[in-house]
C-alpha cells in the first residue's frame, strides 16, 4: 500500500482544536523508557504515545531505518524551505522516532479512576553466542528435540547449541516484570492540531477506529471530535 507523507512536508499550523477520545479495550502498558528489569507504565499517554497512535491509525508502519531516512528529509525541509535553522528531529527515550510530533500539541486531560498492576511479559532477545539463547527457546525443531536428551548427557548445552544453531529460533524469550494500567472508562485529551492531519485522521477512522496504544497488546477504540 502506498503511503502519502505530504502532511509532514508542510508548515505546521495548529489551528484546529479537537477532542481525542480513547476507550481502552484492554489493560495498557505505556512505557516511556526502556529499562532493564521493570517496565513502568504511564497513567495517560504522552505526546510520543499519541504520535504512535496517530501513525498507527494512518497505517504508517515504518522500521527504524525508514524513520531515520524520513526524519533526515524532514530536517532538510525545515531548514531549507521553512528556514527553521534550529530544527532538530526528536526521539523518545524508548527509541521511537515520531513523524507527527510538530503537527499537534496536547492540552487538558480528563479520565476516571485507574488501577495499576504488575504482570510478567515475554521480551525477545537474540544471543547466538551464549547458551542463554538455548535455555530460553521452548519451541524447537523436532529433530533437535529428539537429539537433545541424549546429547546433553555427554556435552554442555552450549556446545549442542553451537552445533545446531540453524535449527533454533532466531530469538529466545525472557520473562520481564511489566506494569499495566486499567482505566475505568474513556480518556479524553484536548488537542490543537494541523487541520490537514485532522482531515486525514477523520478519513482513516471511517474505515478503522481500533488501534493499539503503548504496545501491541493495548487495544483501544478511537474517536475524534471538533471542539
Amino acid at each position: 500500500m502506498k503511503v502519502n507523507l505530504d502532511i509532514i512536508f508542510q508548515k505546521p499550523v495548529l489551528e484546529k482544536r479537537i477532542k481525542l477520545i480513547i476507550l481502552p479495550l484492554a489493560p495498557l502498558s505505556m512505557v516511556a523508557d526502556i529499562p532493564g528489569t521493570y517496565y513502568k507504565t504511564q497513567d495517560i499517554p504522552d505526546k510520543y504515545k499519541i504520535c504512535g497512535l496517530f501513525e498507527n491509525i494512518l497505517g504508517w508502519h515504518f522500521d527504524k531505518n525508514d524513520r531515520i531516512a524520513i526524519q533526515k528529509k524532514l530536517k532538510e525541509f525545515n531548514k531549507k524551505v521553512l528556514r527553521n535553522a534550529t530544527y532538530e528531529n526528536c526521539e523518545a527515550n524508548s527509541g521511537f522516532q515520531p513523524l507527527l510530533f510538530d503537527f499537534f500539541k496536547t492540552g487538558m486531560v480528563l479520565k476516571r479512576e485507574s488501577m495499576h498492576y504488575n504482570d510478567l511479559w515475554k521480551k525477545a532477545f537474540s544471543r547466538m553466542d551464549a547458551d542463554v539463547h538455548a535455555k530460553g527457546t521452548p519451541n524447537l525443531d523436532y529433530e533437535v528435540l529428539k537429539q537433545k536428551p541424549n546429547a546433553l548427557k555427554t556435552e554442555p548445552i552450549g556446545e549442542f547449541f553451537k552445533a545446531n544453531k540453524k535449527k533454533y529460533p532466531m530469538y529466545y524469550t525472557s520473562p520481564t516484570l511489566r506494569e499495566y494500567v486499567v482505566h475505568q472508562g474513556e480518556i479524553l485529551i484536548q488537542i490543537d492540531i494541523h487541520e490537514p492531519l485532522f482531515i486525514e485522521l477523520q478519513n482513516a477512522l471511517q474505515h478503522n477506529s481500533t488501534a493499539y496504544l503503548g504496545n501491541s497488546e493495548g487495544w483501544v477504540e478511537i474517536k475524534i471530535e471538533e471542539i
